[in-house]
């Protein structure tokens, strides 16, 4: 399947937060849905959209945004699917439920755990890139994945969104 486009974040604002980087995010794992990932680096692709993981089984954090633990959103992107897997690693995203964990185990060994506070769908052409990756005063988790086959274009219409919250 094609890469997906993935509406491209904000530069983010400093924080004014004295609060020291938290450690590089290594693990993803969300037991609902049966996800264990070792995350991939993203940055920028070559037309400044976000950079899709290169494995559809791998999800990627994109490093322009904050470390997850750290104040702010912290985006991860999976795929849905693709040809060569079926099924990719966020295939079930969209089936996350509110006060569901996620766990984002850091390079150092310390483990962030988040609660789902949402999921949602959007239609590209009307994705709220604020609400998504708009500066937030205490750490939070995006993770996003295409959502919406459209069979005509042979590409995805929209996104799903989950939104979480750092839990404790």
């Amino acid at each position: 399947m094609p890469a997906p486009s993935v509406p491209v974040p904000p530069t983010p604002a400093a924080t004014g937060s004295a609060l020291p980087p938290a450690a590089l995010p290594a693990v993803l794992d969300i037991p609902a849905i049966g996800v264990h990932t070792r995350l991939l680096d993203l940055g920028l692709a070559s037309d400044g959209s976000l950079e899709v993981p290169g494995k559809p089984l791998q999800a990627g954090w994109f490093h322009g945004s904050p470390a997850p633990g750290s104040p702010g959103p912290a985006v991860i992107l999976g795929h849905v699917d693709s040809y060569a897997t079926g099924p990719a690693v966020f295939y079930r995203l969209g089936a996350m439920k509110p006060r569901q964990q996620i766990r984002v185990t850091r390079a150092d060994g310390s483990v962030a755990v988040f609660t789902v506070d949402a999921v949602r769908s959007y239609e590209k052409r009307a994705f709220p890139t604020l609400d998504v990756y708009g500066n937030t005063p205490d750490p939070q988790l995006r993770l996003i994945t295409c959502s919406d086959w459209n069979t005509r274009t042979r590409a995805y219409d929209g996104n799903t969104v989950v939104y979480a919250h750092l839990a404790g």
